[in-house]
């Protein structure tokens, strides 16, 4: 990864120092922001050596602990629908560690980028946790098809959501079979299902502008025919009999009469390794990571990586912090937020503690983005534009308020030890902002802001220092990636 000095020094306000607000985009862009301190570890250690180890994502044992009491994160699905049969209130408590354990991750581990990530491809993989099966199968989903590869083979990740039975339900491929129809009467009783065919092509691989055509999604379905489930296992399994074993062509691969399972796994080969592919994907990843319309160029350039290191999603991250497009925005006025995005940073800028997720998880809700919760096959939105409305706003500044008055049950924050590391006197409203805005925003937060904040003065139930960072955390600065 390499920086250039001068078009960053180029593109900063004049009296602004280019380390510490390069140091707070970096940290909004690949991780949910800044808590107190990280800007200056980031500058000691530099952007290049933290970039680097964002994509090693070494161990990280302070998280590892914090999440150790959180039993039920290693159950396996059989387990879950196990436990359910024998008592349905058990879904409850299972659902709340797995949120919990979210929240906990993205505001307290080390690993940011990993935690991005994960966020990115459950979307672009999505399944609804509301769908039946799917309530037991989720958080295995996450943990087993998504986490372990988001900075490694893209074919890899693609061929662990085909197989897993969360998404095996969610598309309803674990009911799709070679069609067969019943001997006395000649009427249809099982046949495909298009669903998976359909999103693979459409969502997963090559995008719904590359050409394809509905023979394809078609002879794509057949290929999946026979992948299924045993629920009360919660479990992948083939059934050879339900297999349709005629020839098929889908975009380009063609698959003679007689195959099995095998043929789904050639598809996905063959669609991992399309370059329609390479460029869809990189289009998404530069809309999470860059701007919302990444140029041609851009797109072409960021392809060409995926294509050369064969689907490698850390080499591509690293192609796409190297650009110049990436770093544009670090003097600029950023774009909004999804609603994880501003509730982990601000328990991240706020030095809060996640000891229970349950009102956080429901602030998300209210600002639109419920945790798992997005019924369509697209996931949520990429694009930070269609994430601007009124009442996600709101909610947003009623969050960074509450926040700050310790209103939010399950999430500690200390006021006078935020303010100690931060540099600040507890009770003066100036230097405390001053130095929220130095140790979050890298000195990015607004004269406007600053001047709001620096007229808070004491009185009544809520103390300087909560309305401070009440008003910082709920600033037009916080809203932006």
């Amino acid at each position: 990864m390499s920086v250039s000095a001068g078009l960053l020094a180029q593109a900063s306000p004049a009296g602004v120092e280019v380390g510490p607000r390069v140091a707070a985009h970096l940290l909004r862009r690949i991780g949910y922001g800044p808590r107190p301190g990280d800007l200056a570890q980031v500058l000691r250690q530099g952007l290049e050596r933290y970039v680097l180890e964002q994509i090693e994502a070494p161990p990280d044992p302070d998280l590892d602990q914090r999440l150790r009491r959180l039993t039920t994160l290693g159950y396996s699905t059989g387990q879950v629908v196990a436990l359910y049969n024998a008592d349905n209130r058990s879904i409850g408590p299972i659902l709340d560690e797995f949120y919990l354990a979210r929240l906990i991750r993205a505001v307290h581990g080390r690993n940011q980028l990993q935690e991005v990530l994960t966020d990115f491809w459950f979307n672009h993989f999505n399944v609804f946790i509301g769908d039946g099966f799917d309530r037991y199968a989720t958080p295995a989903y996450e943990r087993d098809a998504i986490r372990p590869h988001v900075l490694g083979r893209f074919r890899d990740l693609l061929g662990a959501t085909a197989a897993h039975p969360a998404m095996l339900f969610y598309l309803d491929n674990y009911l799709s079979t070679a069609a067969r129809t019943d001997p006395r009467t000649g009427r249809l009783i099982q046949g495909l299902n298009e669903n998976y065919g359909r999103e693979l092509l459409e969502l997963h691989t090559v995008g719904v502008d590359a050409g394809y055509t509905q023979e394809h999604v078609f002879d794509a379905a057949r290929c999946f025919t026979g992948w299924t489930i045993d629920q009360r296992q919660g479990v992948f399994v083939y059934r050879a009999q339900n297999h349709d074993t005629g020839a098929k062509s889908v975009f380009g691969l063609a698959l003679p009469s007689g195959g099995g399972r095998e043929e789904g796994e050639r598809l996905l080969d063959h669609l991992a390794e399309h370059p329609a592919t390479a460029r869809f994907v990189s289009h998404k990843l530069l809309q999470r990571l860059v701007t919302d319309d990444p140029p041609a160029a851009l797109v072409g350039r960021i392809a060409a990586t995926f294509e050369s290191t064969g689907g490698d999603i850390a080499a591509v991250v690293r192609a796409i912090v190297s650009t110049a497009e990436f770093w544009a925005e670090a003097f600029g006025a950023g774009r909004p937020r999804t609603p994880l995005e501003y509730v982990a940073g601000a328990l991240r800028a706020a030095g809060a503690e996640v000891n229970q997720g349950r009102a956080a998880t429901a602030a998300l809700a209210a600002m639109g983005m419920p945790l798992y919760g997005c019924l369509p096959p697209t996931g949520y939105s990429n694009r930070a534009a269609d994430w601007v409305n009124p009442s996600s706003h709101l909610a947003r500044m009623n969050f960074g308020l509450d926040l700050a008055a310790g209103a939010v049950n399950g999430v500690a924050v200390d006021l006078r030890a935020l303010a100690g590391r931060v540099g600040a006197d507890v009770g003066d409203a100036r230097g405390l902002c001053d130095a929220l805005s130095r140790e979050i925003f890298g000195g990015g937060l607004s004269q406007a802001t600053r001047e709001a904040a620096g007229r808070v003065a004491s009185g009544g139930s809520v103390s300087v220092a909560a309305r401070v960072v009440g008003l910082v955390l709920a600033s037009p600065e916080m809203q932006a990636r």
